[in-house]
């Protein structure tokens, strides 16, 4: 879920209920908040556990919540973690400690704490945009010393032969899913990976790629996510690009009313906003169509 703000820089509430209703009616699985893709990094913490009363409410149990609540310490992201498992959540999204490099056996301790404090499933979040993250072995350590641990969020470089060899090596038993927007999605699924997280926006087109790859269609998956291309490499160049662009197509397909963001942000110049435009204005028609279930695969 991306955050929607008034323009006093509050929390939209409505519009994010608005958002989880549009993503559940358009094909979403599940649904998760808040995390990158939301600025949790310029949420309050109690905004953070808002957003999550939000999340599991709306809901209604349509479909799995999944509360991002890692922090910069154990006890930050324990206190807000049993709190999510109390609200009803289904699972835990969790990125490590990002503020200060930690080796790989810290890392595991740390979730070793929070696998232990709570009985609902764990997702560690291997979020490096820029690099290999975390490797496999600390997945699988993890698989094996605690049954909540279940899943491994990837969003790294070539995560194709990570996602293959934890999934081997935890003889399947952990689950991968691909985040960095979907851009890596074929990868994904090419090497195993059982899901997807990209935002909200353009969900209906994502739907569509896996139906067709999962109906053995590969062609025509690989054929429409190449139309999604475009859009994702240029949003793809800096995270709060990702999510500007991303709050510009759900207003473009009224979910929401405004794309304001939180400050620090990025601003660009008249002819950046006139590819922004037509980029959007050509994933709302992709999307559109594929909502309709009458995508051309291949064109």
């Amino acid at each position: 879920m991306a955050t929607p703000f008034r323009e006093d820089g509050s929390i939209d509430e409505s519009s994010l209920r608005k958002e989880i209703d549009f993503s559940i009616e358009h094909g979403a699985a599940a649904i998760c908040g808040p995390g990158f893709g939301a600025e949790f990094y310029k949420l309050s913490d109690p905004e953070r556990y808002r957003f999550a009363e939000v999340l599991v409410e709306q809901a209604r149990r349509r479909v799995p919540v999944i509360i991002s609540t890692g922090s910069g310490s154990v006890y930050s992201t324990l206190e807000f973690s049993k709190y999510a498992e109390r609200l009803g959540a289904n699972c835990l999204m969790v990125v490590p400690p990002q503020r200060v490099a930690l080796p790989g056996s810290e890392v595991i301790e740390f979730f070793s704490q929070l696998c232990g404090a709570v009985q609902i499933p764990i997702m560690l979040q291997d979020a490096d945009f820029t690099g290999a993250g975390l490797p496999a072995h600390v997945f699988v350590d993890l698989a094996n010393k605690h049954s909540n641990f279940l899943f491994a969020k990837l969003e790294v470089t070539l995560p194709g032969q990570k996602c293959a060899e934890i999934i081997r090596r935890s003889s399947g038993r952990l689950q991968v899913i691909y985040g960095l927007g979907g851009i890596a999605m074929l990868d994904g699924l090419a090497h195993g990976a059982s899901a997807m997280m990209p935002g909200t926006a353009a969900i209906d087109t994502y739907v569509r790629i896996y139906e067709l790859f999962r109906d053995d269609k590969r062609s025509e998956a690989k054929a429409l996510f190449y139309r999604l291309l475009p859009y994702l490499t240029f949003a793809l160049q800096h995270l709060e690009l990702a999510i500007g662009i991303e709050k510009r197509l759900l207003v473009k397909r009224g979910v929401i009313p405004s794309a304001r963001m939180r400050r620090p942000t990025i601003f660009l110049d008249e002819e950046y906003e006139k590819q922004i435009e037509e980029l959007v204005n050509e994933v709302r028609d992709l999307s559109v169509e594929c909502h309709k279930s009458n995508c051309p695969g291949v064109s």
